[in-house]
């Protein structure tokens, strides 16, 4: 047994107070994270995934805040012939199709986001054998001339809400977890849609969203069916039953490198009654710089801190 004289345990001591500390200011700093975007309404929460013009700290003067997002919800006003990434298939889009994806300033349609499409239009693309994203044949398109208005159960303010939630399980600790577990969208026929996993094309299970609600804090669908891989609660909605699905957002929590441990990713819980997704929080996007300037993880430049709180507090 080792002896600790006098010096050693007060060193014990001081140490065990920093240590505590440390705790402390941990705990306050995530306490000050989550307080900070819950106060995002959950339907602005995949505005917040908007990306710089150049990248997280290029620039002192020039950055701004890029217009297009890969969640914008467009209306086409002709048909639209898309393609896989190698352009040995193709597949055709009728007018009038809401879709979802990337645009240039010239007002075409750079890619598609396949799992947002209606069902029927999914069935159309399936053949192209490309699992997330069709591109369009011709880059000169105007497939993105004339944005997605209404507010639906798909679409907010012309921005998908619910395009990817993964289902949260242990894996989500780790980065690239998205990329492998199941996940739930809305389309743009209003289904809410499972898929079984981060690689799957298709529908796993899909049920129409018969009403629908939005709050600050929840979204909240009324489901003809139940679907397989989410919670539900039957509920009846004047004379008939529906399955009640709410999403509410939840804590944020960073994700690590499974080679090395090192800290990773944040990410947004939303959470599914006794279950939870989770929203990756991507590469050089707003929300990625406003989380380090609350935490200090990595640093940031102050025209990129300014730009990232003004526009994160546009989404409250």
């Amino acid at each position: 047994m080792f002896k600790i004289n006098g010096k050693g345990a007060a060193l014990l001591m001081l140490l065990g107070a920093m240590v505590g500390s440390m705790a402390v200011t941990d705990a306050s700093a995530k306490s000050k994270v989550n307080k900070e975007v819950a106060k995002i309404n959950i339907s602005n929460i995949f505005n917040a995934n908007t990306t710089f013009t150049t990248g997280i700290g290029v620039t002192e003067k020039n950055e701004t805040i890029s217009p297009y997002n890969r969640f914008q919800t467009y209306k086409l006003n002709k048909s639209l012939k898309l393609t896989n990434e190698f352009k040995h298939k193709t597949a055709t889009l009728p007018k009038g199709s809401v879709i979802t994806g990337y645009a240039d300033d010239q007002g075409n349609i750079i890619n598609v986001d396949n799992t947002t499409l209606s069902i029927k239009n999914q069935k159309r693309v399936k053949k192209l054998g490309n699992w997330h994203y069709s591109y369009p044949m011709n880059k000169v398109n105007n497939g993105a001339v004339k944005k997605y208005v209404r507010n639906t159960a798909f679409s907010y303010n012309s921005l998908a809400s619910v395009p990817k939630l993964s289902v949260k399980t242990s894996q989500a600790q780790y980065d690239g977890a998205a990329t492998k577990l199941p996940f739930i969208s809305v389309t743009a026929d209003s289904q809410l849609v499972y898929h079984k996993s981060g690689q799957s094309f298709g529908a796993t299970y899909y049920a129409k969203i018969k009403k629908f609600k939005r709050t600050h804090s929840t979204i909240t669908y009324y489901l003809n069916k139940r679907v397989n891989g989410v919670t539900t609660k039957r509920t009846k909605i004047g004379k008939h039953y529906r399955y009640k699905l709410s999403l509410k957002l939840g804590n944020v929590f960073q994700s690590r490198d499974s080679y090395n441990g090192d800290a990773g990713a944040y990410n947004l819980t939303v959470k599914n009654g006794k279950q939870s997704f989770f929203l990756l929080v991507e590469e050089h996007t707003v929300l990625q710089a406003y989380l380090n300037t609350l935490t200090g993880n990595e640093s940031i430049s102050t025209n990129d801190k300014d730009l990232s709180l003004a526009y994160i507090n546009s989404l409250h």
